[in-house]
């Protein structure tokens, strides 16, 4: 099987496009190849999956043809699918995603799940002023303002350009959040502490930035990704700036990386209570914390 076999003259079904898609696929080591697949040609089809599944005789034409070729070897050079396709899903929501933003992942999803239902035990939970640090795609601030109505809520990233993707979902999702430009590492003024912190900073270390999947090292954000140092930069900063932003009944979320549990606990427990949460794997990947004059809620 080979790209040169997949000739655009010849008339392509849904379905025999599904097959030889799948079967070259998996002959480039591509991960998921058959769902790679359905949703290529969902894109250049303009239907739902299940849609996909009743219309599997239909012919495609030159130009879906031509579409999806140059998808699939854009694919088999290791593009993420997501920016193929330029969108993802996150949280059950739509997300718009360039190479400007990081691919929100699944892990994520927990930090979100986390920080919605620690908010929701609240006596208080609205009127709450809660802040993403390095929003990227938006995603996590937009996810907490879909169900955590009644709130202020602030997304800050270094990046002009991930800020324009931001704003795009919240207007694709019908949320009100301030997306800022802010440089954590300056002076960082605020009105009044947030209530709520919550954060998917960059936590890859320099080194382990080389032993990357091509997916990652090639195509998106390195300053989403990595801090070019050991991985726990952007923590420093937290512990530092957490004692001017977080109020002082307040309560921070924050993902971090395989392995990196004891550094963070050792990093924050000097000034704050701190428990880690696990993900669905049970690996350990958010630290939850107040300031040592609060009681955390567990």
């Amino acid at each position: 099987m080979s790209e040169q076999s997949f000739n655009i003259t010849k008339i392509w079904t849904a379905l025999e496009l599904l097959k030889w898609g799948t079967s070259y696929f998996i002959e480039k080591d591509i991960e998921s190849p058959r769902l790679t697949m359905e949703l290529m040609l969902c894109e250049v089809l303009k239907c739902s999956r299940i849609q996909l599944y009743v219309q599997y005789e239909k012919p495609l034409t030159d130009k879906e043809l031509s579409d999806l070729k140059l998808m699939i070897s854009k694919r088999v050079q290791r593009e993420p699918l997501q920016y193929i396709i330029g969108k993802t899903e996150f949280y059950g929501l739509p997300f718009f995603v360039n190479a400007s933003v990081l691919i929100p992942r699944p892990e994520t999803e927990i930090l979100v799940q986390k920080t919605i239902h620690y908010i929701q035990t609240l006596s208080e939970k609205s009127n709450l002023s809660i802040i993403d640090i390095g929003t990227g795609s938006g995603c996590i601030a937009i996810c907490l303002a879909k169900h955590l109505m009644r709130n202020r809520i602030v997304g800050i990233d270094i990046s002009e350009s991930a800020l324009k993707v931001a704003r795009q979902n919240a207007t694709t999702n019908e949320v009100n959040v301030e997306f800022i430009r802010r440089d954590i590492f300056k002076e960082l003024k605020v009105k009044q502490p947030f209530d709520i912190i919550i954060s998917n900073p960059p936590y890859i270390s320099s080194e382990d930035m080389q032993e990357l999947e091509p997916e990652l090292l090639n195509y998106e954000p390195k300053i989403a990704l990595t801090d070019s140092s050991d991985g726990f930069e952007f923590y420093r900063r937290f512990v530092k700036i957490f004692k001017d932003i977080l109020s002082i009944g307040g309560t921070f979320f924050l993902e971090f990386g395989f392995g990196q549990s004891d550094k963070i606990l050792e990093l924050f427990t000097c000034d704050y209570e701190c428990i880690i949460h696990n993900d669905l794997s049970g690996i350990p990947r958010i630290i939850q914390g107040k300031h040592k004059t609060s009681i955390i809620e567990k």
